[in-house]
């Protein structure tokens, strides 16, 4: 980061950069414990006041979790898509994005990540997160919920952790869209057999056919998106 960001920012943005740089410097992982209050008022520097914005700010984002009471206080937190999503969604609010621009942008990269999920050396890792997606259909499946998990599985998979991040994001962002707008959706067949040939694809290596046949589905589903969501409901994402 430059030094005039920097210098542009709040002190409690830098204290909540400075935590994140630790963290990772130091090798912590989901769960791990910060410092103390006390320990990191004296590390960096800062009036109590400031350390406990920069703590609110990481703890909205999920970046940590504070957990009041005995036993309690500040852990690292997950990377979670869902958390980014949040702060996206007032971005593209603000920006007065639709649906649409959503879901264009879903149809340019997730076929690329398939493709990169083909790619992947480690085998042994495509094969336990993707073989239960080419099972037949059970009633689950055809959950919204079934629906993103496996986006989520090709997106982990893609092993670009910007990409992953931004497309699980956006994967979480047209899911709620469906919920809100359409709460009695669910996946069609198409959409259950499509999964499953892409699945076998990228499990095949075939870095060609993944990337085809998840552009083809994802085509498909945003005619099926945008046939069950009414024009108001598209206008603006989650706007009340």
């Amino acid at each position: 980061m430059s030094d005039a960001r920097r210098r542009s920012m709040k002190r409690s943005e830098l204290v909540a950069l400075q935590i994140i740089e630790d963290i990772v410097a130091r090798g912590m992982v989901a769960g791990d414990k910060l410092p103390l209050e006390a320990q990191m008022l004296v590390e960096y520097r800062v009036s109590r006041s400031s350390l406990r914005e920069a703590l609110r700010l990481l703890d909205v984002q999920g970046l940590i979790t504070i957990r009041p009471g005995p036993g309690g206080g500040t852990e690292v937190g997950q990377i979670d898509p869902t958390n980014l999503s949040g702060t996206l969604n007032l971005y593209l609010l603000m920006g007065r994005a639709t649906l649409g621009d959503l879901l264009d942008a879903w149809l340019m990269v997730e076929p690329l990540l398939a493709q990169l999920a083909a790619k992947s050396k480690d085998r042994e890792k495509v094969e336990r997160i993707l073989r239960g997606f080419t099972a037949d259909a059970t009633a689950a499946q055809r959950e919204l919920a079934a629906g993103l998990a496996f986006h989520d599985a090709v997106a982990e998979l893609g092993e670009n952790q910007l990409l992953s991040l931004l497309l699980g994001a956006v994967g979480f962002l047209v899911t709620e869209q469906v919920r809100i707008g359409a709460p009695d959706f669910t996946l069609s067949s198409a959409t259950i057999h499509a999964h499953k040939d892409i699945a076998e694809a990228i499990l095949n290596g075939d870095e060609e056919l993944a990337y085809i046949s998840m552009r083809e589905h994802l085509l498909e589903v945003k005619g099926e998106i945008e046939a069950v969501l009414s024009t108001a409901t598209r206008k603006f994402l989650f706007a009340r």
